[in-house]
């Protein structure tokens, strides 16, 4: 599917983001009460802990969250990107969900405001490792045919 080719993973990877990002969106769209009980849960779940936390702990935690996330999407590539892929459409899902009930209640500014900062670091590494999750997959499924070697691909 990719042959190798970091510039479709990466295409394929942004696609499966957008695309169930979109399908959150219309989730919530479509009924509001999804967001506002998603957004209740991650004040809950989320936001009050980061709330009472010294700045550099929080800090801390969030690169530990996304340093863990983006191994579990590289090495979610060894199911033949199975599992890159789900943990990918979850998190656009769930990215969709949020934008849409964001813009529905405070609008377009809070949301560029919201994600501008993500943009920088958080979000191209959700996609790097994403990209390379996927690859990896591919390269096990080649090697399962006979044609690759996942381990130096990895």
């Amino acid at each position: 599917m990719f042959d190798g080719s970091y510039r479709t993973a990466a295409i394929v990877t942004v696609g499966i983001l957008i695309l169930t990002g979109v399908i959150g969106g219309f989730a919530v769209h479509s009924d509001p009460s999804v967001g506002e009980e998603l957004i209740a849960m991650m004040n809950e779940e989320v936001f009050e802990n980061i709330q009472s936390e010294n700045p550099a702990v929080v800090a801390f935690n969030i690169f530990a969250n996304n340093t863990e996330t983006s191994i579990i999407l590289f090495i979610g590539g060894a199911s033949f990107g199975l599992i890159t892929t789900l943990i990918l459409s979850f998190n656009g899902f769930v990215i969709g969900m949020v934008v849409e009930y964001v813009r529905q209640e405070q609008g377009l500014y809070v949301i560029l405001a919201g994600i501008l900062p993500h943009g920088i670091f958080e979000i191209p590494a959700l996609v790097l490792a994403g990209m390379f999750g996927l690859l990896l997959g591919e390269e096990l499924w080649k090697e399962l045919h006979g044609n690759g070697d996942a381990i130096s691909a990895a």
